[in-house]
């Protein structure tokens, strides 16, 4: 496995070789510029509880991601993928983002099957190409409140088997799909629910990375939960057992497409290793996507799950929904994304409030330059009311603003 010490050059170099060797390589790359303007309070990025990624103190200019992708065709059947990632928050550190390897035999009836296994994405977004580079969203610069959170907190560290009956080799309208995976290390997931929030963002963790918590009293050396550190590492396994998830889709041609989805961590809610608790982490999602021509499309996520920590510490549920409309504009795309977000508490400790509501408005547009380049920019506003930004002397109810501007070029 990749160590975060490793540098730069040592990992293209990698990249680089595995290629040689291959049958068929590409790679490929994204650098993403930003220019910001925003009001909001401290982000959560930097400990706080805002919950954008830019806040007043953000420098004007910066860095909003830059990856590298590398896929090979080991064999005529088994290709791998390895993406890297870096930005301003990183401190210098690339780290891994993507590192999977996929095996796709031959279909000999109407059913295709894939498997993968390594580290990668769970098929939870709608608003991201998954055979793109970086699980970044096409239409917006920020991704709506789930699918940020799970760029944040859930990954698959396992395997995925994947089955498609396509409907043109079994005359029917329709194409039809299973998902069912198996994974470890995604024991402490619902931490960053718990005691920072939802979040809206484009802001994707990496592998070996590590994240602040707000410096909330419960877990200071004198709180109710003391073995809790500030710093959460997303990725780690507490308790040794493995989680699942499972669904289905279907897709009507490329005009329509439902999922649903079904996530459990199956985390044991005792251990507690190195400060970080298990958290048993669940939740349901279902996704739909409309394209009724005339340039339209329309995306619709929804997602609602409970987690637990302790002997009911911490416990909650947690709601979250989404919907975004685009239109072909002039030279480019508008697109208008409206989240709403929850998250309800019920647990033994009242000192520690976890509760939390608000909503969110999206308003960008992507304007392709040519076929590498493209600006984008976003207006995006965020209002929400959480209790327990008391605790560190902030108002419980904030509305946070930002203006981006984003050059993208795909290499």
């Amino acid at each position: 496995m990749y160590h975060a010490s490793m540098s730069p050059r040592f990992l293209i170099l990698a990249l680089t070789l595995l290629a040689t060797g291959a049958r068929a390589a590409e790679l490929r790359g994204l650098l993403d510029l930003r220019a910001v303007d925003a009001d909001a309070s401290r982000s959560f990025l930097d400990g706080g509880l805002g919950k954008t990624r830019y806040d007043k103190s953000s420098p004007t200019i910066g860095i909003g991601q830059a990856v590298l992708s590398g896929d090979v065709d080991v064999l005529d059947t088994v290709g791998a993928r390895v993406e890297l990632s870096a930005d301003d928050k990183h401190h210098g550190i690339v780290d891994v983002r993507d590192a999977w390897l996929e095996w796709r035999p031959v279909p000999s009836s109407a059913w295709k099957t894939r498997v993968k296994a390594g580290f990668f994405f769970p098929p939870t977004s709608v608003e991201v190409d998954y055979d793109g580079i970086g699980w970044t969203p096409r239409r917006t610069i920020s991704s709506s409140a789930i699918n940020s959170w799970i760029g944040e907190e859930v990954r698959t560290n396992g395997v995925e088997w994947n089955v498609r009956r396509l409907g043109r080799y079994a005359n029917a309208p329709y194409d039809l799909g299973f998902v069912a995976a198996v994974f470890t290390g995604n024991d402490p997931t619902g931490t960053l629910l718990a005691w920072r929030g939802w979040s809206i963002s484009d802001r994707i963790v990496g592998r070996n990375e590590s994240l602040q918590l707000p410096d909330l009293p419960v877990y200071r050396r004198w709180g109710a939960i003391p073995w809790q550190h500030r710093t959460i590492h997303p990725f780690r396994e507490v308790d040794g057992r493995l989680g699942y998830y499972a669904g289905a889709n279907v897709n009507v041609g490329a005009r329509q497409e439902l999922a649903a989805l079904h996530y459990d961590n199956r985390a044991d809610p005792l251990p507690v290793k190195d400060g970080q608790y298990a958290w048993r982490t669940r939740f349901d999602h279902v996704s739909a996507v409309w394209r009724p021509g005339a340039g339209w499309e329309f995306l619709a996520q929804a997602m609602r799950g409970d987690t637990l920590m302790g002997p009911n510490a911490v416990a909650f549920d947690f709601q979250s929904w989404y919907a975004l409309a685009s239109h072909r504009l002039g030279p480019g795309t508008a697109a208008l994304r409206y989240d709403r977000f929850s998250t309800t508490e019920h647990d033994d400790l009242p000192g520690d409030p976890n509760n939390e509501t608000g909503h969110g408005v999206a308003l960008a547009y992507n304007w392709p330059l040519s076929r590498s380049l493209a600006v984008m920019t976003e207006l995006l506003e965020v209002q929400s009311e959480r209790p327990s930004r008391v605790l560190v002397r902030e108002q419980p109810g904030q509305t946070e603003r930002s203006f981006t501007a984003s050059l993208r070029w795909r290499f």
